[in-house]
Formats: C-alpha cells, structure tokens, sequence
C-alpha cells in the first residue's frame, strides 16, 4: 500500500471512528434521559397513596338503652360536662340526648279514592242510610249523648278537630258541639273500616268539598274520613345526666336532672352497615383508580426499558466497531511508519 493510500485509509478510518464515538455519546445521552424518566415514574409510584380497606370498627357504636316503665329509651350521645343545677346544688357529669317512643292520641287523615258514595232513600225496612262501599253509615244523632259509647266518639271528633281544623267534619263538629236541639249531630256520620277504627265524615252539602253529598255529585273526587287512635312517635330529648363508667370506661347507670331515679344502662353494639357499605365502594372505586395508575406507571416503565435495551445493544456494536476500527487503525498506522522509514533509509543509503 502506497504511502497516500495509506493515509487515505487512516483519514477514512479516524472519522468513521469519530462518528461512532459521536453516535455513541448520542445514546448514552439518551439512555440518561430514558434513566431520568423512568425515576420519575418510580417517585410518581411512591408518592401515590394506597387505599386502604375501611375497618368495621371505625363503624361500630355502642348503643345505650334504659326502661322508664314501659318506655325504652335510647342514648343517641353522651357529651361529657361539668354542670351544677343551681336550684338542688347536684353536679352532673354528662349532657345526654335520647329518643324514646311516645304514645301520643292523634286524628288521622284516610284519603277514599274510589267513595263510592250512595245514598239509600228507600230501603226494604228502616230509615234512609249513607254507604260508603260496602259499609252502611250510622249517624252520630241516632247515639245517645249520655252514653259511654258518645263519650268515645265525642273524645275522637276533639282530636280530630285539633288536629286537622279545616276538615269540613271538624268545622260541623266545632259548629254543634255546644249548640243546642236534638238533632244538632245530624249532619255527622261514622262507620267501621276494616282495621277497627271509626271513620268520620259530615253530610255537607253537594258543593261542600269532602262531604257525602259532594262525593254523590262528583263521583270522581276523593273523600276523606277522619279517625283518632293512638299512635307511637319517637321525640328527641336532652339533659343533664350523671353517668357512672365501669373500670373499662363502659356506661352502666343514668340518673337524669330533676329525677333521683337511677337506670340501669344496656349497652351493645351497632354497626352502621349502610355507612360501612359506602365507605367499601368508596375503596374499591380508589382501589381501581389505584391499579390503573399503576398499570400505566409500569407500562411506561416496560416501553422505556425496551428502548434501553436496544440502545444498549446498538450501544455494543458501536463499541465493537470501534474496537475493530482501532485495530485497523493501528495496523494502517503501523503500515505507514514502515513506509515513512523505508522513505527515509533509501536516501541515507
């Protein structure tokens, strides 16, 4: 090989080998930033937060309950405090709020919606009569006033009128109640329904909505009836109480403000399983958002290891053709130092 070829092939080969160190710096860099991002995905896992489950227990109570003769009372809260009543000079340790069923005498609305109303003018026997349906209407007139049964009629017919005023048979019974005349109760009529309880309406007139006669001219309309029974209502009350804990830091008696009785406490256990059910689906709906994230975080992950590893491997054959580079190299440059030399050694000859 001549001595310009020689140095032809040493050019070509040192910017072939500058080129491959170049592209090599080049992935190296790339691979620093497919490093830099792959950090950023791992610290993005560590700070996400893991749902966690919810436990039953953040959902469970203890529930409270004390009798006061027939009535049971619940504890809805026990708020602990220092008050003492200035009238009798007791201290008391807890504010307590419970709800206890009461039993109260109410007048009840019945909506009939399909009356039926009908007036029997002449029957086989007897007087004139109203039905409702199936059932034969008894007029309040024909009821002795100083019976026991009156008693108990007048007794729901108040009720009614106190609890529902604008009721046409409330305004007939507040107009005759006190009004003199035999046949002041004429005009107010009642029947049995199939739970027992004496419904009442007036006869009213044909253009007295809620009435017999207004329901026999619009057949369509609703009738309501009126009727007064017993009935439990829960109410919610709060009082001073002195509580006594026992060593596990459990209720066992109350003893309320302006009362020297003591009751024994029945504690146990309850868990709001609607509100522990909201909480799960609550979790599971983290839980899923989690593992997505998850799943997203690691498929980034999985692609830039793929990119990684293939600019490692062009990384290696970079490597590799340098090193065969550096030996041809090498062998050129070993070539032309014998030329060089020949060159010389022919002129000093």
């Amino acid at each position: 090989m001549g001595m310009a070829a020689s140095q032809a092939r040493w050019i070509s080969l040192a910017a072939r080998k500058t080129n491959v160190e170049y592209e090599g710096q080049q992935i190296n860099q790339a691979r620093t930033a497919l490093s830099n991002q792959s950090s950023e995905l791992w610290n993005r896992l560590y700070r996400m937060d893991v749902p966690v489950p919810p436990s039953t227990a953040d959902f469970t109570k203890t529930k409270y309950t004390f009798n006061v003769g027939d009535s049971l009372k619940t504890i809805t809260d026990i708020q602990s405090t220092t008050y003492t009543d200035p009238d009798d000079g007791i201290t008391y340790n807890a504010y307590v709020t419970y709800t206890a069923d009461v039993i109260e005498y109410k007048g009840i609305r019945i909506t009939n919606s399909n009356p039926q109303v009908q007036y029997v003018e002449n029957p086989p026997e007897g007087d004139p009569y109203y039905m409702v349906g199936t059932r034969k209407l008894v007029c309040l007139k024909d009821i002795d006033p100083s019976s026991d049964e009156f008693a108990t009629y007048s007794t729901a017919l108040d009720q009614i009128l106190a609890d529902w005023p604008d009721a046409p048979v409330s305004k007939e019974w507040n107009r005759v109640k006190n009004a003199a005349g035999d046949d002041k109760y004429a005009n107010i009529y009642f029947w049995q329904d199939g739970q027992n309880e004496t419904n009442f309406v007036t006869k009213g007139s044909a253009g007295e909505p809620d009435t017999l006669e207004y329901s026999i001219a619009f057949k369509s309309e609703a009738l309501h009836s009126y009727y007064a029974t017993n009935q439990f209502e829960k109410q919610t009350l709060s009082k001073y109480a002195i509580v006594e804990y026992d060593p596990t830091g459990r209720a066992k008696t109350i003893q309320l403000e302006k009362s020297s009785a003591v009751y024994t406490l029945d504690a146990s256990t309850q868990t709001d399983d609607a509100a522990y059910a909201d909480a799960m689906n609550q979790y599971n709906y983290y839980k899923q958002v989690y593992e997505k994230r998850v799943q997203d975080i690691n498929a980034k992950t999985e692609q830039i290891q793929t990119e990684d590893r293939t600019l490692e491997l062009r990384l290696k054959q970079l490597d590799t053709e340098q090193n065969a580079l550096q030996t041809e190299m090498d062998a050129v440059h070993k070539v032309i130092s014998k030329n060089i030399e020949g060159t010389f050694k022919t002129f000093e000859s």
